[in-house]
């Protein structure tokens, strides 16, 4: 058996995990909690039929897919190795697009994840070999429930971090390897402090990012997950929807009842599990009674209520849950609360990227000047409002090109987002110049009014400069 090494927060990773998947303790039915006069009849049957409705998944998904719907802007010029390096950058066949969106859902679910910037022992003798054997730096993830060790020195900086990770063999054991890194040193120990491998390193620092999920200090190894009550939350569903569900199940079916006199029941095909007997003598007609539906009905509304909680503690309760009438200030202000959010954490992915490239251009020594470049605005454009009010914005009559040029890229952003940026600045530089094609006409115009000669109304023109001259 492997070697689970002490995390202070991973009962909450693995809570987190398993409500953004719907597996674990979510999909054997063990979240279910018994009540204290519970049979274990009651609690094995509430598990069985136990689903699980999970929100967790779409909420966080609704907080980062907007931030990679189109692919980022990423310059570095011209280098070879790092074309191969970025093509699969962690070995698995992940080019960098793709890696940093897939480990974007684990830092905002943990609210932190760390990237190990690690390399080979040696380089190749050339460019040649280093590409044909990939002999460059590569990228691993290290979740925050494997962090087992860290140690920081007195300016802040960390100077020792240590992680656990796991292999799965084939014949169903698991395989821990302990991996220790210094600003200077590596070290790789197997269970039961075993060296397999160590040596030293001159990057001068500690390969590592920290990715955090939201803005925190360099200190908070271990920060408190941004989704953990969000995930209790959901929690608290599966449990309730449980017990809504075994209400129906043993409760849905109507019981008849009829009066049955001393002789017992005659000719009846009813089942007995279907039939309540009671004394003749009450005089009541047969009928079928049912349970009370009051404690439904308290677990349903329970769960709605939970249910838009979660969306209002994600904050993003203006794009996606049960929609409220609200004002339009009102809306625009639970959008801009949802912009930010997005963007805040497109800072984190765009701060962890440029960590991580910085850290190969250490391995590597590969000059490369890189850039990258993550959205910031998020906002979900209404083409028919927008062309309203461009049109309202130049019925205003403002005597500016420049203005009307604004105009024209605030439509073009709206009706055509996803238009090529060299046809984008070839219809703006149109618009441009018929806008001063036109103001040279209106010019003209106004000098062919204020010019006499222009109008026939006399003058020295060459046709009649000699009608007003008089001989002397």
């Amino acid at each position: 058996m492997a070697t689970q090494y002490s995390n202070p927060r991973r009962g909450e990773y693995e809570l987190l995990h398993d409500a953004y998947y719907g597996t674990g303790i979510f999909g054997d039915g063990s979240a279910i909690e018994k009540h204290p006069r519970e049979g274990a009849d009651s609690i094995n049957l509430r598990r069985k039929i136990a689903y699980y409705l999970n929100y967790t998944g779409p909420i966080l998904n609704a907080s980062i897919d907007p931030i990679f719907k189109d692919e980022i802007n990423r310059d570095y010029g011209n280098s070879v190795m790092f074309d191969e390096f970025i093509k699969d950058i962690d070995r698995q066949g992940n080019s960098l697009q793709e890696f940093i969106k897939q480990n974007a859902t684990l830092a905002k679910l943990y609210s932190v994840i760390y990237i190990v910037v690690d390399n080979v022992t040696e380089f190749g003798n050339s460019l040649r070999d280093t590409l044909a054997n990939r002999s460059m730096p590569y990228v691993t993830a290290v979740e925050p429930k494997n962090v087992v060790n860290w140690e920081f020195d007195e300016n802040g900086r960390l100077k020792t971090f240590a992680y656990a990770t796991y292999l799965h063999n084939a014949n169903g054991t698991i395989q821990t390897r302990l991996h220790t890194w210094t600003a200077t040193t590596w070290r790789i120990e197997e269970e039961g402090g075993k060296i397999i491998g160590q040596g030293e390193h001159n990057i001068g620092r500690i390969p590592v990012v920290q990715w955090f999920g939201r803005a925190a200090r360099k200190v908070d190894i271990l920060p408190p997950p941004e989704f953990l009550s969000i995930a209790k939350t959901n929690h608290q569903i599966y449990n309730l929807c449980s017990l809504l569900s075994q209400i129906l199940y043993n409760q849905t079916f109507s019981i008849l009842t009829m009066p049955v006199d001393q002789n017992g029941l005659r000719d009846v095909t009813i089942g007995t599990d279907n039939l309540l007997a009671y004394p003749a003598d009450s005089s009541k007609a047969p009928q079928y009674i049912a349970p009370d539906k009051g404690p439904a009905e308290v677990l349903m509304a329970q769960i709605d209520k939970l249910i838009n909680e979660m969306y209002r503690m994600s904050g993003i309760d203006s794009v996606i849950g049960v929609q409220q009438a609200k004002s339009g200030v009102a809306k625009q202000w639970d959008f801009e609360r949802t912009n930010q959010r997005l963007a805040d954490f497109s800072v984190q992915c765009e701060e962890a990227e440029l960590d991580i490239i910085e850290l190969y251009k250490l391995w590597s020594g590969d000059k490369i000047e890189y850039t990258c470049e993550y959205p910031r605005d998020f906002k979900v454009n209404d083409v028919t409002e927008s062309l309203t009010q461009a049109q309202q914005a130049k019925d205003l009559g403002f005597s500016s090109d420049t203005f009307t040029s604004e105009i024209a890229r605030k439509v073009l952003d709206s009706y055509m987002p996803n238009i090529d940026i060299d046809v984008r600045d070839t219809i703006i530089d149109e618009i441009e110049k018929a806008a001063e094609e036109q103001a040279q006409n209106n010019a003209f115009d106004d000098v062919d009014v204020n010019n006499p000669l222009d109008n026939g109304l006399g003058g020295d023109d060459d046709d009649n400069a000699g009608t007003d001259r008089r001989e002397p």
